[in-house]
Protein backbone atom coordinates (compact mmCIF):
# COMPACT_ATOMS: atom_id res chain seq x y z
CA UNK A 1 0.00 0.00 0.00
CA UNK A 2 1.40 3.09 -1.07
CA UNK A 3 1.16 5.72 2.25
CA UNK A 4 1.26 8.99 0.62
CA UNK A 5 -1.79 7.73 -2.02
CA UNK A 6 -3.30 7.14 1.37
CA UNK A 7 -2.52 10.40 2.70
CA UNK A 8 -3.70 12.15 -1.02
CA UNK A 9 -7.03 10.39 -0.48
CA UNK A 10 -7.53 11.18 3.20
CA UNK A 11 -6.84 14.96 2.06
CA UNK A 12 -8.88 14.61 -0.57
CA UNK A 13 -12.05 13.94 1.72
CA UNK A 14 -10.97 16.60 4.26
CA UNK A 15 -11.03 19.02 1.83
CA UNK A 16 -13.88 18.40 -0.70
CA UNK A 17 -16.04 16.87 1.57
CA UNK A 18 -15.88 18.61 4.66
CA UNK A 19 -15.20 15.11 7.27
CA UNK A 20 -13.15 15.86 10.78
CA UNK A 21 -9.44 14.89 10.26
CA UNK A 22 -10.15 11.71 12.23
CA UNK A 23 -12.87 10.10 10.65
CA UNK A 24 -10.81 10.42 7.34
CA UNK A 25 -8.25 9.17 8.52
CA UNK A 26 -9.90 6.16 9.87
CA UNK A 27 -12.35 5.56 6.96
CA UNK A 28 -8.90 5.22 4.78
CA UNK A 29 -6.59 3.13 7.09
CA UNK A 30 -9.36 1.29 9.55
CA UNK A 31 -9.83 -1.56 7.71
CA UNK A 32 -5.90 -1.72 6.37
CA UNK A 33 -3.04 -3.57 7.58
CA UNK A 34 -0.66 -0.68 8.51
CA UNK A 35 2.09 -1.01 11.09
CA UNK A 36 2.14 1.28 13.71
CA UNK A 37 4.80 3.33 12.30
CA UNK A 38 2.70 3.41 8.99
CA UNK A 39 -0.14 4.41 10.93
CA UNK A 40 2.25 7.15 12.76
CA UNK A 41 3.67 8.28 9.67
CA UNK A 42 -0.12 8.89 8.01
CA UNK A 43 -1.37 10.67 10.98
CA UNK A 44 1.73 13.06 11.42
CA UNK A 45 1.62 14.18 7.43
CA UNK A 46 -1.76 14.40 7.35
CA UNK A 47 -2.14 16.33 11.16
CA UNK A 48 1.02 18.56 10.04
CA UNK A 49 -0.50 18.95 6.08
CA UNK A 50 -3.76 20.40 7.63
CA UNK A 51 -1.68 22.24 10.54
CA UNK A 52 0.37 24.00 8.55
CA UNK A 53 -1.34 24.67 5.06
CA UNK A 54 -1.62 28.56 5.12
CA UNK A 55 2.07 28.44 5.90
CA UNK A 56 2.86 25.94 3.30
CA UNK A 57 0.62 27.46 0.66
CA UNK A 58 2.88 30.54 1.23
CA UNK A 59 5.69 28.99 0.50
CA UNK A 60 4.34 27.17 -2.44
CA UNK A 61 3.42 30.21 -3.80
CA UNK A 62 7.24 31.70 -4.00
CA UNK A 63 8.24 29.03 -6.25
CA UNK A 64 5.06 28.37 -8.63
CA UNK A 65 4.14 30.69 -11.42
CA UNK A 66 0.24 29.30 -10.74
CA UNK A 67 -0.72 30.42 -7.18
CA UNK A 68 -2.21 27.28 -4.86
CA UNK A 69 -5.58 28.90 -4.95
CA UNK A 70 -5.77 28.37 -8.99
CA UNK A 71 -4.46 24.54 -9.16
CA UNK A 72 -6.23 21.90 -9.62
CA UNK A 73 -7.18 19.79 -6.47
CA UNK A 74 -4.62 17.14 -6.80
CA UNK A 75 -2.13 19.01 -7.73
CA UNK A 76 -2.47 21.59 -4.77
CA UNK A 77 -2.76 18.71 -2.39
CA UNK A 78 0.39 16.50 -3.63
CA UNK A 79 2.33 19.91 -3.25
CA UNK A 80 0.71 20.60 -0.14
CA UNK A 81 1.72 17.24 1.76
CA UNK A 82 5.42 16.85 -0.09
CA UNK A 83 6.00 20.80 1.16
CA UNK A 84 4.83 19.68 4.58
CA UNK A 85 7.67 16.53 4.61
CA UNK A 86 10.46 18.93 3.18
CA UNK A 87 10.09 21.80 5.72
CA UNK A 88 9.28 19.43 8.62
CA UNK A 89 10.31 15.81 8.17
CA UNK A 90 14.03 16.21 8.51
CA UNK A 91 13.87 12.15 8.28
CA UNK A 92 13.05 11.91 4.56
CA UNK A 93 15.45 12.41 2.37
CA UNK A 94 14.50 15.61 -0.36
CA UNK A 95 14.96 13.24 -3.54
CA UNK A 96 12.04 10.27 -2.57
CA UNK A 97 9.88 13.42 -1.51
CA UNK A 98 10.03 14.21 -5.07
CA UNK A 99 10.58 11.05 -6.31
CA UNK A 100 6.46 10.12 -4.43
CA UNK A 101 5.16 13.50 -5.45
CA UNK A 102 5.41 12.72 -8.96
CA UNK A 103 4.16 9.27 -8.78
CA UNK A 104 1.23 10.31 -7.19
CA UNK A 105 0.44 12.72 -10.24
CA UNK A 106 1.07 9.74 -12.42
CA UNK A 107 -1.34 7.48 -10.55
CA UNK A 108 -4.23 10.49 -10.86
CA UNK A 109 -3.12 10.47 -14.46
CA UNK A 110 -2.38 13.92 -15.15
CA UNK A 111 1.68 13.03 -16.33
CA UNK A 112 1.65 16.14 -18.40
CA UNK A 113 1.82 17.67 -14.79
CA UNK A 114 4.68 15.63 -13.57
CA UNK A 115 7.31 18.34 -15.26
CA UNK A 116 5.85 21.03 -13.06
CA UNK A 117 5.36 19.49 -9.68
CA UNK A 118 9.23 17.93 -10.12
CA UNK A 119 10.02 21.57 -10.99
CA UNK A 120 8.03 23.45 -7.94
CA UNK A 121 9.27 20.88 -5.14
CA UNK A 122 13.01 20.82 -6.40
CA UNK A 123 13.31 24.94 -6.70
CA UNK A 124 12.06 24.96 -2.74
CA UNK A 125 14.67 22.06 -2.14
CA UNK A 126 17.32 24.17 -3.63
CA UNK A 127 16.27 27.28 -1.48
CA UNK A 128 15.27 25.77 1.23
CA UNK A 129 17.11 28.00 3.56
CA UNK A 130 16.53 31.11 2.15
CA UNK A 131 12.26 31.79 2.11
CA UNK A 132 11.33 34.66 2.52
CA UNK A 133 8.57 34.95 5.46
CA UNK A 134 6.97 38.65 6.64
CA UNK A 135 8.83 40.39 9.44
CA UNK A 136 7.15 41.43 12.65
CA UNK A 137 6.43 44.79 11.56
CA UNK A 138 3.37 43.76 10.26
CA UNK A 139 2.09 41.92 13.05
CA UNK A 140 -1.22 40.10 11.94
CA UNK A 141 1.13 39.22 8.88
CA UNK A 142 3.62 37.70 10.91
CA UNK A 143 1.69 36.28 13.15
CA UNK A 144 -1.00 34.70 10.09
CA UNK A 145 2.49 32.79 8.52
CA UNK A 146 4.31 31.95 11.03
CA UNK A 147 1.73 30.10 13.09
CA UNK A 148 -0.37 28.79 10.21
CA UNK A 149 -4.33 30.91 11.59
CA UNK A 150 -6.25 32.80 9.24
CA UNK A 151 -5.71 36.76 10.41
CA UNK A 152 -9.34 37.33 11.35
CA UNK A 153 -8.80 35.14 14.15
CA UNK A 154 -5.84 36.44 14.85
CA UNK A 155 -6.72 39.68 15.13
CA UNK A 156 -10.13 38.39 17.62
CA UNK A 157 -7.79 37.05 19.66
CA UNK A 158 -5.85 39.48 19.68
CA UNK A 159 -8.56 42.24 20.50
CA UNK A 160 -9.34 40.25 23.23
CA UNK A 161 -5.77 39.09 25.08
CA UNK A 162 -2.17 40.23 25.42
CA UNK A 163 0.01 39.57 22.67
CA UNK A 164 2.10 37.26 24.34
CA UNK A 165 -0.92 35.41 25.20
CA UNK A 166 -1.99 35.33 21.75
CA UNK A 167 1.07 34.44 20.36
CA UNK A 168 1.62 31.29 22.99
CA UNK A 169 -1.66 30.17 22.54
CA UNK A 170 -0.80 30.05 18.20
CA UNK A 171 2.13 28.60 19.16
CA UNK A 172 0.47 25.48 21.47
CA UNK A 173 -2.13 25.24 18.76
CA UNK A 174 0.41 23.66 16.43
CA UNK A 175 1.94 21.19 19.09
CA UNK A 176 0.95 17.86 19.43
CA UNK A 177 -1.55 17.06 22.11
CA UNK A 178 -1.24 14.20 25.07
CA UNK A 179 -3.53 11.23 25.19
CA UNK A 180 -4.62 11.87 28.47
CA UNK A 181 -7.04 9.35 29.95
CA UNK A 182 -9.26 9.38 33.36
CA UNK A 183 -9.39 6.37 35.56
CA UNK A 184 -12.64 4.61 35.93
CA UNK A 185 -12.22 4.47 39.76
CA UNK A 186 -15.61 2.20 39.74
CA UNK A 187 -14.00 -0.69 38.07
CA UNK A 188 -9.84 -0.08 39.26
CA UNK A 189 -7.63 1.89 41.36
CA UNK A 190 -5.65 4.18 39.94
CA UNK A 191 -2.64 2.79 40.61
CA UNK A 192 -4.19 -0.85 39.66
CA UNK A 193 -4.59 0.68 35.95
CA UNK A 194 -0.85 2.28 36.21
CA UNK A 195 0.37 -1.30 36.68
CA UNK A 196 -2.40 -3.07 34.29
CA UNK A 197 -1.33 -0.19 31.32
CA UNK A 198 2.52 -0.42 32.16
CA UNK A 199 2.27 -4.27 31.94
CA UNK A 200 0.85 -4.10 28.44
CA UNK A 201 4.02 -1.63 27.17
CA UNK A 202 2.20 1.44 27.76
CA UNK A 203 4.55 4.90 28.87
CA UNK A 204 2.16 6.25 31.87
CA UNK A 205 2.92 9.74 33.64
CA UNK A 206 0.24 12.09 35.86
CA UNK A 207 -1.85 14.50 34.96
CA UNK A 208 -1.38 17.53 36.38
CA UNK A 209 -4.76 19.32 37.56
CA UNK A 210 -7.47 16.48 38.36
CA UNK A 211 -6.31 13.57 40.18
CA UNK A 212 -7.99 10.55 38.30
CA UNK A 213 -6.33 11.90 35.11
CA UNK A 214 -3.37 10.50 33.45
CA UNK A 215 -0.84 11.11 29.92
CA UNK A 216 -0.14 7.92 28.03
CA UNK A 217 1.63 6.90 25.43
CA UNK A 218 3.61 4.21 22.94
CA UNK A 219 0.04 3.67 21.56
CA UNK A 220 -0.74 2.45 18.49
CA UNK A 221 -4.58 1.63 18.23
CA UNK A 222 -6.07 2.10 21.91
CA UNK A 223 -8.98 -0.35 21.55
CA UNK A 224 -6.76 -3.27 21.16
CA UNK A 225 -6.05 -2.32 24.71
CA UNK A 226 -6.73 -5.19 27.76
CA UNK A 227 -7.15 -2.27 30.02
CA UNK A 228 -9.58 -0.01 27.64
CA UNK A 229 -11.67 -3.06 26.45
CA UNK A 230 -12.58 -4.27 30.30
CA UNK A 231 -13.21 -0.68 31.17
CA UNK A 232 -10.72 0.67 33.25
CA UNK A 233 -10.24 4.30 31.88
CA UNK A 234 -11.74 6.47 29.51
CA UNK A 235 -10.16 8.47 27.11
CA UNK A 236 -11.19 12.62 28.45
CA UNK A 237 -8.90 15.52 28.08
CA UNK A 238 -8.02 16.77 31.27
CA UNK A 239 -10.00 20.35 31.15
CA UNK A 240 -12.93 18.13 30.26
CA UNK A 241 -12.62 16.61 33.74
CA UNK A 242 -12.63 19.80 35.29
CA UNK A 243 -16.66 20.07 34.34
CA UNK A 244 -16.99 17.23 36.93
CA UNK A 245 -14.49 18.49 39.66
CA UNK A 246 -16.41 21.98 39.26
CA UNK A 247 -19.71 20.85 39.15
CA UNK A 248 -20.60 17.39 40.84
CA UNK A 249 -21.26 17.82 44.86
CA UNK A 250 -21.91 15.36 47.06
CA UNK A 251 -26.03 14.24 47.77
CA UNK A 252 -26.50 15.26 43.91
CA UNK A 253 -28.63 12.40 42.19
CA UNK A 254 -29.63 13.59 39.07
CA UNK A 255 -27.88 15.04 36.93
CA UNK A 256 -28.90 16.72 32.83
CA UNK A 257 -25.91 16.22 30.43
CA UNK A 258 -27.66 18.38 27.55
CA UNK A 259 -24.92 18.07 24.53
CA UNK A 260 -23.50 14.79 25.69
CA UNK A 261 -21.26 13.12 22.82
CA UNK A 262 -18.96 11.58 22.91
CA UNK A 263 -19.76 10.64 26.62
CA UNK A 264 -16.71 11.93 28.38
CA UNK A 265 -18.28 14.24 31.04
CA UNK A 266 -21.57 12.26 31.69
CA UNK A 267 -19.17 8.88 32.19
CA UNK A 268 -16.90 11.02 34.60
CA UNK A 269 -20.32 11.99 36.09
CA UNK A 270 -21.89 8.22 36.25
CA UNK A 271 -18.33 7.46 37.97
CA UNK A 272 -18.59 9.90 40.63
CA UNK A 273 -22.71 8.87 41.62
CA UNK A 274 -20.74 5.72 42.36
CA UNK A 275 -23.85 3.87 41.46
CA UNK A 276 -26.58 5.85 42.27
CA UNK A 277 -28.51 8.46 41.24
CA UNK A 278 -28.79 8.86 37.39
CA UNK A 279 -27.21 10.71 34.59
CA UNK A 280 -29.80 11.64 31.75
CA UNK A 281 -27.41 12.65 28.63
CA UNK A 282 -29.23 13.85 25.47
CA UNK A 283 -28.00 14.85 22.32
CA UNK A 284 -29.32 15.60 19.06
CA UNK A 285 -28.83 12.65 16.84
CA UNK A 286 -28.78 8.45 17.61
CA UNK A 287 -25.61 8.28 16.30
CA UNK A 288 -24.06 10.73 19.15
CA UNK A 289 -25.63 8.59 21.50
CA UNK A 290 -24.61 5.64 20.29
CA UNK A 291 -21.49 6.69 20.72
CA UNK A 292 -22.34 7.03 24.53
CA UNK A 293 -24.10 3.68 24.82
CA UNK A 294 -20.91 2.27 23.56
CA UNK A 295 -18.76 3.71 26.44
CA UNK A 296 -20.97 2.96 28.78
CA UNK A 297 -21.08 -0.66 28.67
CA UNK A 298 -17.73 -1.01 27.96
CA UNK A 299 -17.49 0.72 31.35
CA UNK A 300 -20.09 -1.06 32.93
CA UNK A 301 -22.31 1.83 33.86
CA UNK A 302 -25.70 1.23 34.52
CA UNK A 303 -26.86 4.76 36.35
CA UNK A 304 -27.28 6.16 32.58
CA UNK A 305 -29.95 6.83 30.46
CA UNK A 306 -29.86 8.45 26.71
CA UNK A 307 -32.43 10.12 24.61
CA UNK A 308 -33.22 12.39 21.75
CA UNK A 309 -33.29 15.78 22.31
CA UNK A 310 -32.59 19.39 21.14
CA UNK A 311 -31.08 21.39 23.32
CA UNK A 312 -32.73 24.06 21.98
CA UNK A 313 -36.37 22.85 22.81
CA UNK A 314 -37.54 22.72 26.59
CA UNK A 315 -38.17 18.58 27.22
CA UNK A 316 -41.15 19.30 29.47
CA UNK A 317 -40.55 15.98 31.70
CA UNK A 318 -37.53 17.54 32.97
CA UNK A 319 -38.07 21.06 34.11
CA UNK A 320 -36.88 21.63 37.37
CA UNK A 321 -35.17 18.11 38.30
CA UNK A 322 -31.76 18.65 37.88
CA UNK A 323 -29.26 18.62 40.79
CA UNK A 324 -26.67 19.48 38.27
CA UNK A 325 -27.29 20.19 34.48
CA UNK A 326 -24.35 20.48 31.84
CA UNK A 327 -24.60 23.14 29.26
CA UNK A 328 -21.56 21.91 27.70
CA UNK A 329 -22.65 23.56 24.05
CA UNK A 330 -21.08 23.72 20.54
CA UNK A 331 -18.62 26.20 19.87
CA UNK A 332 -15.81 27.46 17.73
CA UNK A 333 -13.18 24.78 18.82
CA UNK A 334 -10.38 26.66 19.42
CA UNK A 335 -9.11 25.13 22.88
CA UNK A 336 -8.98 22.03 20.56
CA UNK A 337 -6.74 23.03 17.23
CA UNK A 338 -4.13 20.89 18.41
CA UNK A 339 -6.87 17.39 18.21
CA UNK A 340 -9.16 19.08 15.40
CA UNK A 341 -6.59 21.22 13.15
CA UNK A 342 -9.53 21.51 10.61
CA UNK A 343 -11.02 24.07 12.59
CA UNK A 344 -9.05 26.71 11.73
CA UNK A 345 -9.99 26.95 8.10
CA UNK A 346 -13.74 26.23 8.98
CA UNK A 347 -14.53 28.70 11.79
CA UNK A 348 -14.98 32.34 11.12
CA UNK A 349 -15.75 35.61 13.26
CA UNK A 350 -19.39 35.62 11.83
CA UNK A 351 -19.56 31.84 12.70
CA UNK A 352 -18.74 32.91 15.99
CA UNK A 353 -21.38 35.59 15.90
CA UNK A 354 -24.04 32.63 15.06
CA UNK A 355 -22.61 30.64 17.91
CA UNK A 356 -22.75 32.79 20.41
CA UNK A 357 -26.67 33.59 19.94
CA UNK A 358 -26.89 29.57 19.42
CA UNK A 359 -25.19 29.02 22.83
CA UNK A 360 -27.60 31.92 24.44
CA UNK A 361 -30.43 29.92 22.44
CA UNK A 362 -29.73 26.72 24.38
CA UNK A 363 -28.95 28.60 28.13
CA UNK A 364 -32.45 30.08 28.13
CA UNK A 365 -33.59 26.34 27.65
CA UNK A 366 -31.13 25.16 30.01
CA UNK A 367 -32.26 27.08 32.84
CA UNK A 368 -35.69 25.48 33.04
CA UNK A 369 -34.28 21.62 34.37
CA UNK A 370 -32.24 23.33 37.22
CA UNK A 371 -33.96 22.91 40.50
CA UNK A 372 -33.86 25.21 42.93
CA UNK A 373 -30.38 25.49 44.75
CA UNK A 374 -29.22 23.09 41.78
CA UNK A 375 -26.01 23.64 39.40
CA UNK A 376 -26.05 25.02 35.97
CA UNK A 377 -22.74 24.35 34.32
CA UNK A 378 -21.55 26.52 31.16
CA UNK A 379 -18.77 25.28 29.43
CA UNK A 380 -17.08 25.62 26.10
CA UNK A 381 -13.92 24.21 24.49
CA UNK A 382 -12.97 27.73 23.29
CA UNK A 383 -10.95 31.06 24.62
CA UNK A 384 -13.10 33.67 22.77
CA UNK A 385 -14.67 36.27 25.36
CA UNK A 386 -17.41 36.52 23.06
CA UNK A 387 -18.30 32.86 23.78
CA UNK A 388 -17.58 32.65 26.98
CA UNK A 389 -17.22 35.71 29.68
CA UNK A 390 -20.15 37.57 27.38
CA UNK A 391 -22.57 35.04 27.72
CA UNK A 392 -22.06 34.76 31.18
CA UNK A 393 -22.67 38.52 31.68
CA UNK A 394 -26.00 38.01 28.80
CA UNK A 395 -27.19 35.28 31.27
CA UNK A 396 -27.07 36.96 34.75
CA UNK A 397 -28.50 40.21 33.45
CA UNK A 398 -31.90 38.43 31.88
CA UNK A 399 -32.05 35.45 35.05
CA UNK A 400 -31.58 37.50 38.68
CA UNK A 401 -32.85 33.69 39.68
CA UNK A 402 -28.97 32.94 39.58
CA UNK A 403 -26.20 33.47 40.64
CA UNK A 404 -22.55 32.97 39.65
CA UNK A 405 -20.44 30.75 41.84
CA UNK A 406 -16.91 31.46 42.32
CA UNK A 407 -14.95 28.48 41.94
CA UNK A 408 -12.16 27.79 44.08
CA UNK A 409 -10.28 25.23 42.34
CA UNK A 410 -6.18 25.58 41.30
CA UNK A 411 -6.76 26.03 37.81
CA UNK A 412 -9.95 28.48 38.05
CA UNK A 413 -9.06 32.86 37.09
CA UNK A 414 -9.81 33.84 41.40
CA UNK A 415 -10.43 37.41 40.14
CA UNK A 416 -13.80 36.07 38.00
CA UNK A 417 -13.99 32.78 39.72
CA UNK A 418 -14.43 30.85 36.10
CA UNK A 419 -12.45 28.60 34.42
CA UNK A 420 -10.39 30.43 31.29
CA UNK A 421 -7.87 27.81 30.18
CA UNK A 422 -5.45 28.21 27.18
CA UNK A 423 -4.21 25.32 25.64
CA UNK A 424 -1.36 23.98 27.84
CA UNK A 425 2.24 22.55 26.40
CA UNK A 426 2.02 18.68 27.25
CA UNK A 427 -1.58 19.77 29.36
CA UNK A 428 -5.18 20.44 29.01
CA UNK A 429 -6.96 21.66 26.14
CA UNK A 430 -8.17 25.42 26.30
CA UNK A 431 -11.37 25.53 27.58
CA UNK A 432 -14.09 27.82 29.83
CA UNK A 433 -16.55 27.13 32.61
CA UNK A 434 -18.73 28.68 34.67
CA UNK A 435 -20.79 27.75 37.62
CA UNK A 436 -24.38 29.11 37.99
CA UNK A 437 -26.43 28.82 41.64
CA UNK A 438 -30.04 28.56 41.10
CA UNK A 439 -31.59 30.52 44.27
CA UNK A 440 -33.96 28.77 46.34
CA UNK A 441 -36.75 31.15 45.51
CA UNK A 442 -37.61 33.10 42.40
CA UNK A 443 -36.76 36.90 42.71
CA UNK A 444 -37.93 37.48 39.16
CA UNK A 445 -41.50 36.38 40.12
Amino acid sequence: MNLRWLILKILDAIEFEGIFVHEAIERFTGEQDLSKQDRAFIKKVVFGTIEQQLRIDYVINQFSKIKVNQMKPAIRLTLRLSVYQLLYMENIPDSAVCNEAVKLIKKRKMHRLTGFVNGVLRALIRQKDNIQYPNNDDLLDYLSVKYSFKPEIIQLLLDEYQEDVVENFLSVSNEQAPLTIRVQETNITKQGLIKALEKEGISVSEGQYIDEAMHISQIDKINLLDSFNQGYFQVQDESSMMVADVGFEEGMTCVLDLCAAPGGKTMHLADKLKGQGQVFAFDISDKKLDRIRENYARLGLENIRTSLNDARVINQDFIGVGDLVIADLPCSGLGIIRKKPDIKWHITVDRIKTLKKLQQDMLDVAKNYVKPGGVLIYSTCTVTRTENQDNIAWFLKHNRDFDLEPIQKNYSDLQTGMVTMMPISNGPDGFFIAKLRKKCENVNS
